[in-house]
């Protein structure tokens, strides 16, 4: 998810016109923070991603990388072929440098992750019914656990969590509902400036948000046919083609169904397959009458004051009395 770290070795090795993901963990390698770790898989999201690989590998820090290389366009039938094979590609790799992989293990790894998405899931239910039990700026750090921390402790700490909060609605002061877009953003403190500013995230469609709850696993069926499935039922990346307006009217239809007044796109700097989509988006749902605010952003943030006036007008204008 990358991390707020401060850029001093990354210059001599990448072009400022690099997103922070990218930036931040190689910086991180570079500063040593990675040194425990045992291996790396990259994803061919995009050239930028691509490229960090081959750079990563160069510096011989990691004693195990793999790339996965899934497909961009996912409208075609051999795509799904293409995919089975990459993933028994990529477990034949493991097999062979880290160890046998049973099939109730797969399979239990499947469930683990599928129960996960449903508690989160049941979070962000009960923030829609009762947004102050659990702010913004919490839910953001629950979930940003969630990448960092062992998956069955993670998974024990949400059912502690979802069986400890309240069933009745809290009254409070009603909020303007916003649906947020963007990538690997999930940092407290812009969930925290959208609430200070008299909004709530009723939902997103975040890398490290909803995308990931809407990626389970068929539970009977062969584990490598499910997940081969789920990459192609699941909602759209900018960096996958399904047609050219299928990414537009998936987002008009959730931001209906979620009942947000406007859209916030909090976009990381230089990201070019967010920044590819982003005007016919902001075009389809400004034609729908839903207004839009666009959001450029690095972590750390040095421009927190600037974006906390932004996103105060826009709530103004969304909600003027």
């Amino acid at each position: 998810m990358g991390s707020p770290v401060k850029m001093s070795h990354v210059q001599a090795h990448l072009p400022p016109n690099c997103c922070h993901l990218v930036k931040s963990s190689f910086e991180s390698l570079l500063q040593g923070e990675l040194d425990f770790l045992k291996g790396i898989i990259f994803s061919h999201t995009c050239d930028v991603m691509q490229g960090l690989a081959d750079i990563w590998a160069l510096q011989k820090r990691t004693p195990l990388q793999f790339t996965l290389m899934m497909p961009s366009r996912l409208d075609s039938e051999l795509s799904r072929t293409y995919v089975k094979a990459e993933i028994n590609r990529f477990k034949d790799f493991l097999e062979t440098r880290v160890g046998k992989i049973p099939l109730q293990n797969l399979k239990a790894s499947v469930q683990l992750f599928n129960r996960i998405r449903e508690k989160i899931e049941e979070l962000y239910h009960h923030r829609r019914k009762s947004p102050h039990s659990i702010s913004g700026g919490e839910l953001a750090q629950i979930i940003r656990a969630g990448y960092l921390m062992d998956r069955q402790r993670y998974l024990e700490l949400l059912y502690d969590l979802v069986n400890e909060l309240p069933e009745k609605t809290e009254e409070g002061e009603k909020r303007v509902p916003i649906y947020l877009v963007g990538n690997m953003t999930h940092s407290p403190s812009y969930f925290s400036l959208i609430e200070e500013s008299g909004a709530q995230v009723v939902q997103d469609d975040l890398c490290s948000g909803t995308r990931f709850l809407r990626l389970m696993v068929q539970e009977d069926a062969d584990p490598v046919e499910g997940l081969t499935h789920r990459y192609f039922a699941s909602f759209l990346c900018p960096s996958k083609h399904k047609g050219v307006h299928a990414h537009i009217e998936a987002l008009v239809e959730e931001v209906h169904k979620s009942g947000a007044l406007g859209v916030i796109f909090l976009l990381y700097k230089y990201c070019e397959t967010h920044y590819f989509d982003y005007p016919d988006l902001k075009q389809a749902l400004e034609s729908k009458g839903i207004p839009t605010l666009l959001l450029e952003v690095e972590d750390p943030s040095y421009s927190i004051e600037q974006y906390k006036i932004r996103i105060q007008a826009f709530i103004e204008m969304l909600n003027p009395i």
